[in-house]
């Protein structure tokens, strides 16, 4: 074999095995959903690391915007899996209100909500998905 088909080769073979890592991942992923949602309405997060390391994370609450469970996974290879996501910014999350933790990471300067970029989102969709809920039920009883 001369060199440049040995390169292709690695080339292919590289490609396969991230195939094969983007699936295992999306089947880790989907396993994570399902029981992440079985502690109430879901909030998903992610911040990109490109060059450092990134993480999605999932936060559930109750009716009332409780934290009662979550899984992070961070990592930069396909290898990365859900962990239980029990601590943030020095508290235990379970039983905190989505609302205290915006309020904190709202008040940060720019430069600190960017790395907390993921669990704003995760919160803020949590925040929204109650909105609209109250939006709805005033509609309801307005009709």
């Amino acid at each position: 074999m001369s060199g440049i088909s040995v390169m292709l080769f690695i080339v292919f073979v590289m490609f396969v095995i991230q195939a094969l890592g983007g699936v295992w991942q999306m089947k880790n992923y989907r396993k994570a959903i399902h029981r992440v949602h079985k502690f109430g309405n879901v909030g998903f997060g992610q911040k990109k690391g490109g060059l450092t390391v990134g993480y999605i994370v999932m936060i559930a609450c109750d009716e009332k915007g409780i934290i009662t469970g979550g899984e992070i996974m961070k990592g930069i290879s396909f290898l990365a899996k859900f962990q239980p996501w029990t601590t943030f910014l020095g508290k235990d999350v379970i039983g905190v209100s989505i609302y205290d933790y915006l309020d904190q990471l709202r008040s940060y300067d720019k430069r600190k909500r960017k790395r907390y970029k993921g669990y704003i989102n995760a919160l803020e969709a949590l925040e929204q998905r109650f909105q609209n809920q109250e939006i709805s039920v005033e509609l309801l009883e307005n009709t």
